[in-house]
């Protein structure tokens, strides 16, 4: 069963959620005279998590709240438990039966 938990509160706020694990790695590609490229990669990459969210209107301003608070997430999927931070939610697409979908990305 999968969940996306405010755990500052700890309230459900949708059972419709997935998630996709993304790593961003900062690299600068050096070409030396001879043409060949040295790569170099700087600090660790970083993790974060894009959620595709199904919500009801209650969820969808628990959502904005925990976005204006910065409260900690967790996310429980088949793959694992994950948790994070909101950093970023896409525009709300209303669907039929008073239910919203969204993106969200979490840092880690």
């Amino acid at each position: 069963m999968a969940q996306l938990i405010n755990k500052d509160t700890n309230e459900e706020i949708t059972k419709f959620v997935s998630l996709n694990e993304k790593q961003e790695v900062i690299r600068i590609v050096h070409k030396t005279l001879d043409g060949a490229q040295h790569i170099q990669r700087i600090g660790e990459p970083t993790k974060s998590y894009e959620l595709s969210l199904y919500v009801n209107e209650q969820g969808k301003q628990m959502l904005m709240q925990t976005e204006d608070t910065g409260a900690l997430l967790e996310v429980v999927v088949k793959s694992g438990v994950y948790s994070g931070r909101i950093v970023d939610i896409k525009d709300f697409e209303k669907l039929i039966a008073g239910y919203y979908k969204t993106t969200v990305l979490l840092n880690s």
